[in-house]
């Protein structure tokens, strides 16, 4: 029996303009991917997860995690 395809959703976009993921998995496995990958084409490279105060979705960035927090 033929494996079933879950239909493919575009990232949506927070006001920000930042890409928008439904919840910390999915952010987080965007994230994996990214590392897998190696992109040495990049100025930057995503390092972690966090919500957005503005959309309450989930986003990466290259920023260390702050202290204290």
């Amino acid at each position: 029996m033929p494996r079933r395809r879950t239909p493919h959703h575009p990232p949506t976009r927070c006001p920000t303009g930042k890409v928008r993921f439904r919840d910390r998995i999915a952010a987080g496995l965007a994230l994996a991917t990214i590392q897998r990958q190696g992109r040495q084409d990049r100025d930057k490279a995503e390092t972690r997860a966090y919500r957005c105060p503005t959309c309450a979705g989930w986003h990466l960035t290259s920023q260390l995690p702050r202290v204290g927090r």
